[in-house]
């Protein structure tokens, strides 16, 4: 079994060495082959666009898609990036792939501010992530595809991700990638 996880920096493990990525974690949990195909910065339009060469071409049996933050930062609609993510599962289905998605970690919202304030207002960012984890749910209910919940395991009382598990308001330090690696282990990946 091989397992390619596509995504944007939080696939990716963006700030971190590469023994501390939740991939790399998960990897030697599984005792399988997690090849991590995430590119800092990537919307669901890079990664589709990418997805045949990063992904199908290698074979995997399963294949791990997560992504739209960028998206939404960018202030993309929330349909396009659904539409851009059920593409990619098609396509990989269609390659006898079995995909599942991984949904994207809420923003700790005033980290982000101090850490990346340039680049948006991220007040909605939260109510759009959830907005959008509510229908790659509702999707992928209607095609039996694996869904690991990371957004609502990382949220806390306040509505925003958990500061410590934080390196600046969108990416995940050490702790956060331990856990989401856990997460993915615990959910049976490869079993699908």
């Amino acid at each position: 079994m091989k397992l390619i996880c596509i995504g944007d920096s939080l696939t990716y493990g963006y700030g971190l060495k590469r023994d501390k990525v939740w991939t790399n974690v998960l990897e030697k949990k599984l005792k399988a082959e997690v090849i991590n195909k995430g590119v800092s910065g990537d919307t669901s339009a890079g990664m589709l666009a990418r997805l045949h060469n990063d992904v199908v071409l290698n074979n995997p049996t399963h294949a791990m898609i997560m992504g739209g933050t960028n998206d939404l930062v960018w202030g993309m609609d929330t349909k396009q990036v659904i539409s851009n993510l059920a593409t990619m599962a098609f396509q990989l289905m269609q390659n006898c792939i079995m995909p599942v998605f991984g949904l994207s970690v809420p923003v700790c919202t005033e980290l982000a501010r101090k850490n990346w304030g340039f680049m948006s207002d991220f007040s909605e960012m939260n109510k759009n992530l959830g907005t959008l984890n509510d229908s790659i749910v509702k999707f992928s209910k209607n095609y039996n595809i694996q869904v690991i919940d990371f957004y609502s395991a990382f949220i806390g009382k306040n509505g925003e991700g958990q500061e410590k598990y934080y390196a600046d308001g969108l990416h995940l330090n050490v702790d956060g990638n331990i856990k989401m690696a856990d997460m993915a282990f615990n959910a049976g990946i490869m079993k699908f």
